[in-house]
């Protein structure tokens, strides 16, 4: 596979990204919010909802959400609001991993003489995957017992999720088993939650996938989107369907994040019905398109959209109340 660097020739401009995004944050936000802090890091910080909405074709609305979710991950900060700015905690010191090598052959050998337990472990693997381990395998499975520091019977639990969301692979449980080390979830006790939230998440999103229809599979971060829809806020089918609608009007496709925006304020204000969605609220003369009492979901443009919709599912669909 060939071996890429930056062009020098593109580094004649360059702008600054905080580490934090690309080290926390890149498996939660979505690729509309990774578009739009590009785009206001690369503006000099300086905020445009219409500017960003013509520039990445997105709704206004949208961009004012996605902007708000970094300020609620800490990456961004109000413009005139203190910044209260506190020592960091010290950081936990991570489950050693120094050996970026795994065990030998001749090392695994070894730990079976010295560990027969561990070779009824093996042994028990290999069933549940049904196949035969190799060498490779053996040796990734010693790693994250001798160097990752979890039990045998959290790594059996991580077989068994594997196999659960049909993902058998030794790389795939390696994954698995390494993030949790990294969350310090090492215990029987603690993956087994860790599994629970899981599996919620899975079936949360497969929900909302079969409610609206979806073409794609919800990812991770939309996941626990779903499991705040459907288990936190406790919305309907027919008012997922209502915000989805919306959502597709206002966005010309599927923004999570602009659908959640929708929720967020149903549930503030306690809408659980679509009759009792709020009636639309007289537009002030003069008042700028980025201001963000007109831009943010309160907005009259968002106001009229609901007064104006219409639902776009089949009459003859069941639906859950």
């Amino acid at each position: 596979m060939p071996r890429y660097r930056w062009n020098a020739e593109a580094l004649g401009a360059v702008f600054a990204v905080p580490s934090l995004v690309a080290d926390r944050l890149l498996t939660l936000a979505s690729p509309e919010q990774l578009r739009v802090l590009l785009w206001f890091s690369r503006q000099g910080q300086t905020w445009d909802a219409a500017a960003c909405s013509a520039a990445l074709g997105l709704a206004p609305d949208e961009c004012e959400g996605c902007l708000r979710f970094w300020a609620e991950q800490g990456v961004l900060s109000e413009v005139g609001q203190p910044v209260t700015v506190t020592e960091p905690a010290p950081e936990k010191t991570p489950v050693a991993r120094a050996a970026a090598v795994k065990p030998t052959w001749p090392e695994v050998l070894k730990y079976q003489q010295e560990h027969r337990e561990f070779t009824a472990f093996l042994q028990e693997v290999s069933a549940r995957l049904g196949r035969t381990l190799n060498h490779g395998d053996n040796a990734t499975l010693l790693y994250l017992i001798t160097t990752a520091g979890l039990p045998t019977a959290s790594v059996m639990m991580a077989v068994g999720y594997a196999m659960s969301v049909g993902k058998p692979s030794i790389r795939y449980i390696e994954s698995l088993a390494l993030g949790w080390a990294d969350e310090e979830i090492v215990t029987p006790e603690q993956v087994d939650g860790k599994i629970r939230q899981l599996q919620q998440a899975r079936e949360a999103a497969q929900t909302v996938e079969r409610m609206l229809a979806l073409p794609r599979a919800l990812n991770a971060a939309q996941a626990k989107l779903a499991v705040k829809w459907l288990m936190d806020w406790h919305f309907s089918e027919t008012m997922l369907q209502h915000a989805y609608t919306l959502t597709l009007d206002n966005c010309d496709k599927f923004s999570p994040a602009y659908m959640d925006k929708i929720l967020e304020r149903w549930h503030s204000e306690g809408v659980t019905q679509p009759d009792r969605i709020p009636a639309p609220v007289a537009k002030k003369k003069g008042a700028a398109s980025t201001n963000p009492e007109n831009s943010s979901l309160n907005s009259e443009a968002f106001e009229e959209q609901l007064l104006k919709y219409r639902p776009k599912f089949d009459k003859n669909k069941k639906t859950n109340t």
